[in-house]
This record gives structure tokens, sequence and C-alpha cells, in this order.
């Protein structure tokens, strides 16, 4: 069993959760009061207010300073809260339940996708230290792109993305394909550099976008590598295959069609500038420096190979 805390605090977003927030955050919190004595309940009304807390969490550092968190919530919530800890450098543990559409790194955590399920598996989890990509400053757990991916996520529309969840991306994907923009790209990666067209690059930390798992069995977001796939301008088969909603992709022609780099630093520009998705949330443009930070966070993970 995962070890015992003395003080929790879970964050929560009103839109996080997949049915009736208040019914699942009951269930949850049933299961996260064996792992400590004493459990606080946040509600995040607003983008931001997760990351100002965490400043207030370095001040307590006395007996009623939480010693775990808990965040009941999508990728972008994920973000939000991974940034928090980094940029305040807290080195408390992390149990992530997925409230989203996607929840790609609560799979590569090996957690159940359903909220009252995942708090379960938290209770017999381990703690491990996980990497993260600083982006021009910002911090992702899971991944950055340009390309067809910021395309995509723009073509979304918010209440279309609530009503139909995940077939809302497939509808845009539609749209999206059809009309690619394609970028010069300059990439230097570990001071090799590399140039050409493309219609989307992907840098990643974790094993899962867009909730599909990338083909790589040796991916890992611990090993302190990212990995930077190249998509050829030309291959939509492909790129169509990476937006279809499903549990894995068959990159069958990986070495023809898309390029793949591991390296510890780069920097990317494009002509014209591209727009930056960095776990869910577009924030800048290229030109970007990148580079994978070692242990960074804490995370509740399950170990399948000793589950």
């Amino acid at each position: 069993m995962t070890q015992h805390f003395h003080r929790g605090i879970l964050f929560y977003h009103e839109a996080a959760g997949q049915g009736n927030i208040y019914k699942e955050l009951g269930q949850v919190t049933e299961n996260l009061t064996q792992l400590c004595d004493e459990l606080t309940i946040k509600l995040s009304k607003e983008e931001g207010q997760i990351r100002s807390y965490c400043k207030t969490l370095v001040a307590d550092t006395n007996e009623q300073a939480y010693d775990v968190i808990f965040v009941l919530g999508g990728d972008g919530t994920l973000n939000e809260l991974i940034n928090g800890v980094v940029e305040n450098n807290l080195q408390i543990p992390i149990g992530v339940l997925p409230g989203g559409t996607f929840n790609d790194f609560t799979k590569t955590l090996n957690l159940s996708q359903k909220p009252m399920q995942a708090s379960q598996d938290l209770l017999s989890s381990q703690i491990k230290s996980f990497d993260v990509l600083d982006v021009n400053g910002t911090y992702a757990l899971n991944f950055a792109g340009i390309g067809l991916m910021v395309q995509n996520a723009e073509n979304v529309e918010s209440n279309q993305k609530e009503l139909l969840g995940k077939f809302s991306y497939i509808f845009s994907t539609i749209k999206t394909v059809a009309n690619p923009e394609i970028y010069q790209y300059e990439l230097t990666a570990d001071n090799e550099t590399y140039s050409g067209e493309t219609s989307m690059i992907l840098i990643a930390n974790g094993q899962h976008v867009g909730g599909s798992r990338i083909p790589l069995e040796d991916l890992s977001p611990t090993d302190g590598k990212m990995n930077i796939f190249i998509f050829d301008k030309q291959n939509f088969s492909i790129i169509n295959d990476f937006f279809k909603v499903k549990d894995s992709m068959n990159w069958n022609e990986i070495s023809d069609s898309i390029q793949h780099i591991s390296c510890e630093s780069a920097t990317l520009s494009t002509d014209p500038s591209a727009k930056l998705d960095i776990d869910g949330e577009i924030l800048f443009e290229t030109p970007v420096e990148i580079k994978i930070l070692r242990d960074q966070v804490k995370l509740f993970y399950v170990d399948l190979n000793n589950a």
C-alpha cells in the first residue's frame, strides 16, 4: 500500500468529471481519506487559481503543511498544477484523477480512466519522480507541438466539446486534415540540425497524446530524454491515424513518414511562425527553446510489473 500522509488537498474544477461532479467527489474522497488523516477540498473557479495557490503552499513549513496533493481534472488542469509545483519547487507527491476528455497522462501512470476507480488505484500505487518539458519557461508534463494538432484543437468548438467529448475531435479532424498549413522548419536537437517542410511536429515526454498511445516501447517520461516526431507534409494517412480516437496507433510507415529524434534539449523555428500547443493549452508561437528537466515532479504511479 502507498505510504500514509498527514494532510492532503484535493483540487477540482467545476467542469471536471465524467458525470455528476459532486457525486464523483464523494466517491473519490472516500478512497483518498484512506491515504491521509485530513483532506481539504478546494474548487478552482477560474484558470490560474491552482497555480497561485501553490505559492501559498511554499510558505507552509509548520506541522499544518500539506504533504500530498490530489487533482481531479483534465490535461489543462493538471498542466496548471504542474507549473505551480515546478516553479515553486514543491516536493509534494501528486495523485492525478481523470476528469477531462483524453486524460493522457493518467494512462501513462497506468491509472483507470474513471475517477472513482483511479482513486482506488492510488491506494495500491507507488510514488515515482517524473521529468517535465521546459518550453520557453513554461512547463509541460506530456507534450508540446505545432501544426495540425494546434489547428485541430482550435477547430473544436467549446460547446461541441462539452456535448460530444472525444467525438468532437473527430469532426474537427475532418476539417483540419483537409486544409493543413505547411511550415518550413529548422530544428537543432543536441547540437544536430534538421530542416525541411512539415505539417506537424510533436515533442513528447509522455506516452499518450490526443487519446492515443505513441507506438514506441522505449518511450519513457523518466529517462531524461524528449522524443521529437517530425511528420512528413505529404502523408496525411499517418496524420489522420494520429487524430483518430483509439487506444493505440499503428505507425507502420514511421521510418518513411515520421522522423524520430531523441534528445535532451532543442530549439525550433518555423516560417511562418507557428502556434504551440503545450499540454492542450495554446500559449505562444515559435521560435521556442525546449529542454528536459529531470525528476521534477513526484506522481502516484501503478507499476504493472508488480501489480
